[in-house]
């Protein structure tokens, strides 16, 4: 990658340009929209978390390892998902898939009785105890390992503080029902303001019994409860809560205030969770990111983000059936059409129907697959079918790898050169005619 966008600074190859800008003057898309995605810069991370990514001393080395444990150590919040694990008892590389909803939980400040504390509730302890604790859950990780990680946590993420602060306050009023609002609050409609809100708009500490009317600004902290409260995932916080090591400065995430750069509207697009992600996927000379060394913590950030955005999609999908649903696909045709005698008619208004332009559901899937043999029918027998696959040694990989990586760390870069060696295949193969003329294709990842 030796282009860079002159909007952004990130970097890109030549042929990932924009079709519609030159050889001389590319401009790209993945990146930040040709301009549109304007964000600023996280953090820097401390210089002894920093070293831990990069050197190559057996301490830095199995810190990069173990990484996902020593994360789970010190977050605040707890991952809910079914991790699916058997895609790893090869010899291939660590692959991190999940099943079904992903989300965060969060207890509150003090464990109930009898029960040793965990996540959150360790930051409002004494350093000595909490160390105590998170070893005698992790007695494979390095003691001064976990000791250095958590002392630069207390000191430099915005969070830890605030947490404290927030049990400082619970203390003061000495009741076992007291609550405390964590209120994410930016200016309202100045869609032209793009840094990081100030530290009084981004929680002001409502006291209160947590019974008031909550939303996605809101992270509300209980004195003492035994139940675990899921988290929104559209509350800023909710990646620096979780990935403490890959947002060392409690850096804030995406959130519904976002919104593009559109100086000649009055009022621009907002900025999706998609967008906000591959703008801080990119590789830019001047930043130091964590998030592209943070090996198999990495991937399951990005599938994270993936699945809070998708489920974003599917709830608004839910409450806006009535502007999705067409007369053809209705609930009791989609019912008769399938043939089910075990269907129970009486049930049918509780379904929600995904349209197909949802990709990957079964509507787009199944309409894919009509127009597949729809091509066939016309065209008769396939003359050739043919496979591609990805090498991870290709040199445009093996060259843009940091030190010590290997590519089974930077998912980010194989889909990008697949890309792009999928987009020159096709081109010989449909444009350039290199089998001989191409009258009909399909094709699938």
């Amino acid at each position: 990658m030796d282009v860079e966008c002159i909007f952004c600074g990130a970097l890109h190859w030549r042929l990932e340009r924009l079709s519609k800008s030159t050889e001389r003057s590319p401009t790209f898309g993945l990146c930040c929209d040709s301009g549109q995605v304007r964000l600023p810069a996280f953090d820097t991370a401390p210089y002894l978390l920093r070293r831990l990514f990069v050197a190559n001393d057996p301490q830095a080395r199995e810190f990069r390892e173990n990484i996902r444990q020593y994360n789970a150590a010190l977050a605040f919040t707890s991952l809910g998902v079914t991790i699916d694990d058997s895609v790893n008892t090869g010899r291939g590389p660590y692959v991190f898939r999940v099943h079904g909803e992903l989300y965060h939980q969060a207890g509150s400040l003090l464990p109930p009785e009898g029960t040793p504390p965990a996540y959150a509730q360790l930051y409002i302890h004494d350093p000595r105890d909490a160390l105590e604790q998170r070893m005698r859950r992790n007695p494979n990780l390095r003691r001064d390992t976990m000791d250095l990680l958590q002392g630069l946590l207390l000191e430099h993420h915005w969070y830890a503080h605030r947490y404290k602060h927030a049990f400082e306050i619970i203390r003061e009023y000495g009741e076992d029902d007291i609550a405390v609002r964590l209120r994410f609050n930016p200016r309202e409609h100045d869609w032209r303001r793009y840094n990081l809100p100030t530290a009084d708009e981004v929680a002001a500490i409502i006291p209160g019994d947590g019974q008031q009317v909550k939303d996605s600004r809101d992270i509300i902290l209980h004195k003492r409860t035994g139940r675990l409260e899921r988290m929104t995932d559209l509350h800023p916080a909710y990646g620096c809560l979780h990935y403490v090591l890959l947002f060392p400065k409690g850096d804030h995430g995406w959130h519904w205030d976002l919104r593009m750069y559109q100086p000649d509207r009055q009022k621009p697009k907002r900025l999706t969770q998609t967008r906000w992600l591959a703008y801080h996927l990119q590789v830019r000379r001047d930043e130091f990111s964590t998030i592209l060394r943070g090996g198999r913590l990495f991937q399951q950030y990005v599938v994270d983000m993936w699945a809070c955005a998708d489920q974003n999609r599917l709830k608004w999908l839910r409450e806006n059936q009535r502007q999705c649903r067409a007369s053809l696909y209705s609930g009791l045709e989609d019912a008769v059409a399938e043939a089910d005698d075990n269907i129970d008619l009486s049930q049918l208004g509780s379904r929600y129907i995904l349209p197909s332009s949802y990709q990957g559901g079964p509507r787009h899937m199944h309409q894919q697959f009509q127009d597949a043999l729809a091509i066939g029918r016309r065209y008769k027998k396939v003359d050739i079918f043919m496979t591609v696959t990805c090498n991870p040694e290709w040199p445009e990989i093996t060259r843009e790898l940091l030190p010590g990586q290997t590519a089974a760390d930077r998912p980010d870069l194989i889909t990008r050169v697949f890309a792009l060696k999928k987009k020159a295949i096709l081109e010989d193969i449909f444009k350039n005619g290199v089998l001989g003329r191409t009258v009909a294709h399909v094709y699938t990842i």
